[in-house]
């Protein structure tokens, strides 16, 4: 009965390494795991950012074309804020850039 009790705690105490690839950490296994999906679904969502940006910019530049076409006296008078809004969407087409 001791020899069996002996060669099932040996069996017991010996399990982990057969479970979990001979000792290697299970946790780390799992965080690399997690930090991979988390990459991945933040350049997904950056390139999405960055396909939307680039979309709105081309719009952007289109009804400024047109408008700068019929209305230049407008175009003139509101010069700041038109070059302003074309380089924050500069700015949020490169921040995504980068993490895509």
């Amino acid at each position: 009965m001791k020899k069996i009790k002996k060669i099932l705690s040996l069996i017991f105490i010996t399990t982990p390494l057969f479970l979990f690839a001979k000792g290697g950490n299970v946790l780390s296994t799992l965080e690399q795991d997690f930090n991979t999906q988390i990459t991945e679904a933040g350049s997904s969502i950056a390139s999405i950012i960055q396909t939307f940006t680039m979309v709105i910019g081309i719009l952007w530049l289109i009804v400024m074309l047109i408008t700068a076409y019929l209305n230049m006296e407008m175009i003139k008078n509101h010069a700041k804020s038109l070059f302003g809004a074309g380089v924050l969407i500069g700015i949020i087409y490169g921040l995504a850039s980068k993490f895509a």
